[in-house]
């Protein structure tokens, strides 16, 4: 990385003297980067889970692939965190030259407004097309839209948040931060900030944050093992707010990008370590899923190594993704401006545009590799079509979907 690009002081001064943050630039281009990628491979995280035995969209394929199960449940450990720690990140990025009351305003314009539009009119289409391809709703989609606000929520009934659940989770994450980030600010908060992230700058203590992770994995999971309605999803809320929080801290200080570049191929060995034990020990082939009851050891022995063991996967993939944007992606220009404006409306539009595609594809005799092909290709170019000529070119569909402005 350009340190020339950094702002700040040093991160550690003389002797004696207190460490202070070293905040990385307002735009790097390897962070756009990253941040395109925990986006973009939505799409064909998406497109995988069409072939798993049973999913949310509900529009799967006839016969399940073992190998795209494979791939689905691998991505599925550390995708949403990485989705999480960019947008701490950006938290980082949008709180530095606003005020928490400005932060708050931006917040609820690039997060609540999609948000609403998304609830009320991009993912009634999608539930309609999904119950239909099901065969449990076989009303017209006006007739789900007069019954959205009585049948109930989604699965059973049709009211869905869908994929905007993450939206709704950031939002809430957010207003959080507002008080623990204004703490942060203030002088004596500083110096014992930057002088714990200087800390696990240092050698391998960057690793070190496996530790919390595990501590609310171990502590929660338990009880919450997670459905994206916040009510039985603690546990993973907790763990993409830590997340949140360390993406912040990364882009508070640049050692910690500089370390983390400087580690990538050993983060991606130990990540890909910890895949294959994960993977060798716990395991569903039936189901396509990770299951601690399928270890070796007692079950709370396998309990507790399994969730250490994730969290460890998780963090280290992190890691691995991010070193590696930052020692090699630097190419810049207008493709890059491009994606990085795109990004969230594509983010937006990608599933509902995706299930309308399955309930085409998936029907037709074709083999898992076709359907998967024509799936992501028809997806991709159908959602830039509809960003292109509409989103771009309308203020309004730029603000209801959240585009940079």
């Amino acid at each position: 990385m350009d340190q020339n690009r950094c702002m700040g002081l040093e991160a550690a001064g003389p002797q004696g003297v207190a460490p202070v943050l070293q905040p990385i630039a307002l735009r790097m281009v390897e962070l756009d980067w990253i941040r395109i990628i925990a986006f973009g491979v939505l799409v064909f995280f998406h497109a995988g889970v069409a072939f798993m035995p049973v999913a949310i969209p509900m529009t799967v394929n006839a016969e399940p692939s073992p190998t795209m199960m494979v791939i689905v449940t691998f991505l599925h450990e550390f995708r949403l965190s990485l989705l999480f720690f960019v947008s701490g990140m950006g938290v980082c990025f949008s709180f530095r030259h606003r005020s928490g009351k400005a932060f708050l305003v931006n917040r609820l314009r690039r997060l609540g407004i999609p948000l609403v539009f998304g609830v009320l009119v991009l993912v009634p289409p999608m539930v309609w097309i999904e119950k239909r391809y099901v065969g449990t709703f076989d009303g017209s989609l006006a007739d789900l839209y007069l019954a959205l606000f009585s049948s109930g929520t989604y699965p059973d009934g049709h009211l869905s948040w869908h994929h905007f659940w993450f939206v709704a989770y950031l939002l809430l994450m957010s207003l959080m931060l507002v008080p623990v980030i204004k703490w942060l600010q203030r002088p004596a908060s500083v110096v014992w900030f930057a002088r714990r992230l200087q800390g696990l700058a240092t050698g391998a203590s960057i690793y070190r944050v496996i530790i919390p992770l595990a501590f609310v994995e171990l502590l929660l999971r338990a009880w919450f093992p997670g459905f994206r309605d916040l009510v039985h999803d603690w546990a993973s809320f907790f763990h993409w707010f830590l997340i949140l929080l360390t993406g912040y801290a990364f882009a508070s200080h640049t050692p910690l990008l500089e370390r983390a570049a400087h580690g990538c191929w050993s983060s991606t060995g130990l990540a890909m370590a910890c895949s294959m034990v994960l993977f060798l020990l716990f395991y569903d082939a039936v189901n396509g899923a990770l299951d601690p009851r399928l270890g070796p050891l007692p079950l709370w022995l396998d309990y507790v190594f399994y969730c250490l063991l994730r969290m460890a996967n998780v963090w280290c993939w992190l890691l691995a993704l991010l070193g590696l944007s930052l020692r090699y992606l630097h190419a810049d220009g207008p493709a890059l401006k491009y994606l990085n404006d795109a990004v969230y409306p594509l983010f937006c539009l990608h599933l509902p545009v995706m299930v309308a595609w399955e309930s085409v594809l998936l029907p037709l005799e074709l083999s898992v590799a076709a359907k998967y092909s024509l799936l992501t290709v028809a997806t991709v170019v159908s959602t830039l079509l509809v960003y292109e000529l509409l989103v771009r070119r309308s203020d309004l569909f730029g603000l209801l979907l959240g585009r940079q402005r």
